[in-house]
């Protein structure tokens, strides 16, 4: 009785030790799952962090490329109006010659006749 006793207790100690480990080991899994867990938001955080930098920069490409396109139209419109002013200048002088040649030639006609 008193050896059915002992092996009992034993039994009884060593399940209390293996239930205290699993208990244990069980504490140490949930702390490793919450470590990861809060390792993986972190992550994600980064991740869209990364992103939003990405896309205001990319925003603040375009806006740039606007910019220089506007930049762009404004001289062409400079260089157009130059051109259409030396044409200008260049077929007002033309008429201006023709008609200085017309008065001449009406001038020299009426001369001789």
């Amino acid at each position: 009785a008193a050896a059915n006793k002992r092996a009992a207790t034993a039994a009884a100690n060593k399940k209390a030790r293996q239930d205290k480990l699993d208990a244990e080991a069980s504490a140490d899994k949930k702390r490793d799952q919450s470590y990861e867990d809060e390792l993986r938001s972190l992550e994600i955080q980064k991740q869209k962090l990364a992103l939003a930098k990405e896309e205001a920069r990319v925003k603040r490409e375009n806006e740039f490329i606007d910019q220089e396109l506007k930049h762009k139209a404004a001289q062409t419109d400079v260089v157009q109006s130059e051109a259409d002013a030396n044409r200008n200048m260049t077929e007002g002088g033309r008429d201006l010659m023709k008609s200085v040649g017309k008065a001449e030639e009406n001038k020299s006609d009426s001369w001789f006749n």
